[in-house]
Parts: C-alpha cells; structure tokens; sequence
C-alpha cells in the first residue's frame, strides 16, 4: 500500500521538476513540457483502465 503511493508521489514530483526547469529555459516551454506529461498520464492511465478484467462472477 506505501510503496504504489510512494511511486505516484516521486513521479509527481519529478514531473513538476522537469516542467520547471524547462520553465527555466524558457517560460512557454515549461507550460508545454507541463502539458505533454498530462497528455501522456491520462494515455497511460486510460490504457490501464482499460486493460482491467472484469470480476468475474461466482455461480
């Protein structure tokens, strides 16, 4: 239960980072790395909803 949480929060984290320092080059290039990687989690979240089984039912 710690360690999913602890992966979600240093991916966060590193996503934040690199956005600002591309925000450090140049302002627009931080918003746009910003957006890339929420294009990019939502992709990869959507995948792996999709990819659940369903639950099965018991007869």
């Amino acid at each position: 239960m710690l360690i999913p949480l602890i992966a979600f929060l240093v991916g966060l984290i590193g996503a934040a980072l690199v956005s600002f320092g591309a925000w450090l080059l140049a302002p627009a290039a931080g918003y746009i790395v910003a957006g890339v990687l929420c294009l990019a989690w939502s992709w990869l979240a959507s995948r792996a909803a999709g990819r659940q089984t369903p639950a099965q039912e018991a007869d």
